[in-house]
């Protein structure tokens, strides 16, 4: 709970409490009146958020019950059962609040202030695939996180600029109420819009994200690169992001069609539709890398100009996880791949043929352990001319590599991660994470990611002059 939300509930407390240990009301208007001050407060400076409206109803109670009952003495009788069900119904209905809180994004890990903009690219090379209309070029939302001079008064963005309107499309998709998220637009990210990038250029990294996603859903991730160094680049992949808000203000939702039921249709046309959906997710990634090599005279203007194109990484999850694969093996331009349960099934067999020539990282949670998918991308580990990391994490789901574990301690319960906890699994993703790119981009040793230790974490490095692998944790 925040701050004023705490306090609102120890105003109720002391109402219910002084009342059950003394014997008598605290003189009338003050509980009510401290009542009232803390529902105030957080509401002008917090506001509103529906796992409080049961205490809301608790606190006008409160205060309603302060003002008309002129008998401020309590028998015995009247103060244990006060004390006793008027505490546990505090408990009950402040539950929500403690069970879905607004959560807090871990401090980033780096030293570097972190700015961002969102920039518009079209690819007028492609015909767009998707939507109620498709054809004409393609349109992509693109966001870029950069190392930036700090200014003391400026303020936290959200963790996305557009919460508002994607949070319904969010939680309809995984079956929630539309209304359900919209306490997240109340998380601050460490990041702050319209800064100056700092001086220098830095590494690149270009993070996909999976289907029915959004392109901060991993910004914890992001941050953690940004602030040690790095120029982070993440599109919307339009109708395979849940919901995308171009620039004319249209809010276009993902394409069903894109990734139709398996039971409704056959393989071939399920296994061409996904193929099709991670070739479309690769070619964004690819006119990313294509845009900021126009430099300034492209869509990212002069941030382009801070990019070290000599040194490129791209990460994803899943369906971006794959597309991030697929690029790093054709495009020459990627030095360093990571993949987060990355989906490569669909990868076309002319794709999969490829010996991969560039390192490698595959983070793998035990939901997606032990499938076809993993045998496939076990192959590309297999396979490669460069070093390979094969790593799996016990007690993870498929969403733990998003920051879906920071939402809600029940997202274990309600089938949305794995069961372990989200203090653990962020600090594990973002060793690797940063430790792989710092190695491959940076030029630092490999004990970051070789000698780390986790329980939870079985890792292999795969290297060309060791066929067998080399079990290192």
């Amino acid at each position: 709970m925040r701050r004023f939300e705490l306090l609102l509930l120890f105003a109720g407390v002391f109402a219910v409490a002084w009342p059950a240990l003394f014997g008598v009301r605290p003189r009338r208007g003050i509980a009510s009146g401290l009542i009232f001050a803390a529902l105030i407060a957080h509401l002008q400076v917090e506001g509103f958020r529906w796992q409080l409206i049961p205490l809301y109803f608790a606190s006008a109670g409160l205060i309603i019950g302060d003002i008309v009952f002129l008998d401020r003495a309590l028998r015995w009788t009247n103060r244990i059962a006060r004390g006793v069900f008027g505490l546990a119904g505090l408990l009950v209905v402040s539950s929500p609040a403690w069970l879905f809180p607004v959560p807090e994004l871990p401090t980033p890990s780096g030293p570097e202030t972190i700015g961002t903009a969102v920039f518009e690219v079209t690819d007028r090379m492609r015909d767009e695939l998707y939507g109620p209309s498709p054809g004409g070029p393609r349109e992509l939302m693109v966001q870029v996180w950069y190392p930036a001079i700090p200014e003391g008064d400026a303020d936290p963005e959200a963790i996305h600029a557009q919460w508002d309107r994607i949070a319904p499309e969010l939680a309809k998709s995984v079956g929630l109420p539309g209304w359900f998220l919209n306490h997240i637009r109340y998380v601050d990210s460490n990041t702050f819009a319209g800064l100056d990038v700092a001086p220098g250029t830095y590494p690149v990294v270009v993070y996909s994200h999976g289907w029915k996603s959004y392109r901060s859903i991993a910004l914890n991730q992001i941050e953690t690169l940004v602030s040690n160094g790095y120029i982070v680049l993440a599109p919307d992949h339009t109708y395979g992001a849940v919901a995308t808000v171009l620039e004319d203000d249209d809010l276009v939702t993902y394409d069903m069609n894109a990734i139709p039921d398996a039971e409704t249709v056959s393989e071939d046309v399920y296994d061409e539709a996904a193929a099709t959906l991670i070739e479309t997710y690769a070619a964004d990634i690819v006119t990313v890398l294509d845009t900021l090599e126009r430099g300034s005279d492209g869509a990212f203007g002069a941030l382009a100009d801070s990019a070290d194109l000599t040194r490129i990484g791209i990460f994803g999850h899943s369906a971006g996880g794959g597309a991030a694969v697929s690029v790093c093996l054709t495009d020459e331009r990627c030095d360093a791949v990571l993949g987060m349960d990355a989906w490569v099934e669909p990868l076309p067999d002319r794709t999969l043929a490829l010996s991969a020539v560039k390192p490698a990282m595959f983070l793998r949670s035990a939901e997606w352990q032990e499938t076809q998918n993993d045998a496939i991308l076990r192959g590309i580990a297999e396979r490669s001319e460069a070093t390979a990391y094969w790593i799996g994490i016990d007690g993870t789901g498929h969403n733990d590599f998003l920051m879906i574990p920071l939402f809600s301690p029940l997202a274990d319960e309600m089938g949305l991660k794995g069961p372990i906890p989200a203090g653990r699994i962020l600090p594990i993703v973002h060793q690797y994470l940063l430790g792989f790119f710092d190695v491959f981009l940076l030029g630092t040793g490999p004990a970051s990611i070789e000698t780390v230790r986790f329980d939870e974490v079985a890792l292999e490095v795969i290297r060309p002059d060791l066929p067998e692998g080399e079990e290192t944790g």
